[in-house]
């Protein structure tokens, strides 16, 4: 690579560097990270869901930090080789290539997406600034402040200079050591949040056999170790101001609504347990908790807008962070359907969709989007921001059970086993245990459930007969008598399903 070139590529990338803090930032838009949520959705759009997938069940919570971070740098890169591409062109057509092709681009990628985003996070915010005019404003700021950087640091064409005084820096030098300690902040903040978003299992309950078995969850999910889930980035999820946030009701209704958030709460309540499962969540894996949530019947609220029309098939939901998700009017009427705004006795927390949630029991939890603006009644098969990539449009829980004991090598004495067992609104009858690999099956202890809606806790005691190596199995059967597959599936599209599998060393 010649000097001029590399010149250029680190110029490129000192400037793209910074036009990228500026995106992630939020500036020229409110601080609202319009053109970087933007970025992600196109990203996101682009993975094939395969892909996707299979990071998410491989990395869990690490896996949307990392794509996000990898998006970023990879952005910083493409602006170093338009650095390098225009280095050899006379300054001012330099200066003008260099905002017309970054403002194009972004242009390109961004301006629907980013409008959209801009303008429901000003509806939840209460604001009535639109979408399109701050977007486009602000990928002309972004591809101004790289192009001026840019030409500022390029400069002329190399030529021979004095050599920097000792123990002097070139301008170059500190550029290139800011971009990098912008990058390492960056990634230290996100490696910071996603080790504090890891949580722990606590204590065992219940009495008897359940008292026996460690590493039992709790049967209520305590809200900071709750999962979550959502289509953005780290720390881009909506924070919503209660006293400005609105709740629209339109479409095929009689009497359209607009609800603040008191409103909403003179509404007769309902309080009920239900486990939330995310779709994702692999065979035993942890994309699943149980709460005690209270909210309005969406029936109510959709009666109070004189009720779905007569060609009504869907009811569409619009959130703040432009997240889409419908469901069937059956779903819709039924009374167990809430608009959840208290969870564990408390506010919605804003990670789990402050101020108002949609809960729908027996469908996983793409089903049941967060920080909803709007809900509206439509006649044609909605479909929502996952269905579009490829996921299950109907989104129905499969009857699941996993071990929370995980025990990798025993002594030959008694072991109490564990875990819990989930099968959306059919309940769950009973479950197996298996220790010979599913030659025979003996069953486990269950606890009743505390509601029609949630997992239960099961417990069982093993008594291996010898040492050696042992392969463990877990099945349940829903409230039909309906054993659960042992059919291995992969999460995408609909959920995956087979049997949670151990192998336990037995020691002499």
């Amino acid at each position: 690579m010649s000097r001029s070139i590399r010149s250029g590529f680190i110029a490129g990338v000192g400037a793209g560097g910074i036009a990228t803090a500026a995106i992630y930032l939020g500036l020229f838009t409110s601080g609202i990270p319009a053109v970087a949520l933007a970025l992600w959705d196109r990203m996101l759009r682009a993975i094939p869901m395969e892909v996707f997938s299979y990071f998410i069940v491989r990395l869990k919570f690490a896996a949307k930090p990392s794509a996000f971070w990898g998006m970023l740098l990879g952005i910083v890169v493409l602006w170093g080789v338009l650095g390098a591409l225009l280095v050899r062109v006379r300054p001012w057509p330099r200066l003008l290539l260099a905002w017309a092709v970054s403002a194009g681009v972004l242009a390109l990628l961004t301006w629907g997406p980013a409008s959209a985003t801009l303008a429901a996070r000003h509806q939840a915010l209460g604001a009535a600034d639109g979408g399109t005019l701050p977007v486009a404003l602000a990928i002309a700021g972004y591809a101004t402040l790289y192009a001026l950087v840019y030409a500022v640091t390029v400069g002329r064409p190399p030529r021979p200079v004095a050599a920097a005084p000792k123990g002097g820096v070139t301008r170059r030098e500190v550029l290139t050591r800011g971009l990098l300690l912008f990058v390492a902040a960056a990634a230290g903040a996100s490696a910071a949040r996603w080790m504090s978003a890891v949580g722990g299992r606590t204590r065992a309950v219940a009495q008897s056999l359940f008292a026996r078995v460690r590493d039992l969850p709790p049967e209520i999910t305590p809200t900071d170790q709750f999962y979550v889930v959502s289509k953005n980035p780290p720390g881009f999820d909506p924070v919503l101001n209660a006293d400005r946030w609105s709740l629209e009701v339109g479409g095929l209704v009689a009497r359209p609504l607009k609800l603040g958030y008191e409103q909403l709460r003179q509404f007769p309540s309902v309080e009920q347990f239900q486990t939330l499962e995310c779709i994702s969540n692999e065979v035993g894996g942890d994309l699943i908790g149980n709460a005690r949530w209270k909210g309005a019947r969406l029936r109510d609220i959709l009666q109070q807008a004189g009720g779905p029309g007569a060609k009504a098939v869907k009811v569409a939901f619009r959130c703040a962070d432009g997240y889409t998700e419908s469901i069937p009017i059956a779903d819709a009427l039924n009374p167990t359907t809430l608009l959840a705004y208290e969870m564990n006795g408390e506010p919605l927390p804003p990670r789990h969709g402050f101020p108002v949630r949609l809960l729908v029991p027996g469908l996983f939890g793409m089903k049941n989007p967060k920080w909803i603006t709007r809900i509206e009644v439509v006649d044609y098969d909605f479909q929502g921001y996952w269905e579009r990539s490829g996921w299950s449009d109907e989104a129905v829980v499969k009857t699941m059970s996993k071990f929370t004991t995980l025990p990798r090598t025993v002594a030959p004495e008694e072991v109490p086993l564990g875990g819990v067992a989930y099968a959306g609104d059919r309940g769950v009858r009973e479950v197996e245990v298996s220790t010979d690999g599913g030659r025979s099956w003996q069953k486990a202890e269950v606890k009743p459930a505390l509601g029609p809606f949630t997992w239960v806790l099961w417990a069982a005691l093993w008594k291996p007969t010898g040492p050696g190596e042992y392969t463990l199995k877990v099945r349940a059967k829903d409230g039909g008598g309906v054993l659960q597959t042992a059919k291995e599936a992969p999460p995408l599209p609909d959920g995956a399903s087979g049997y949670h599998t151990l192998r336990v060393r037995v020691r002499n």
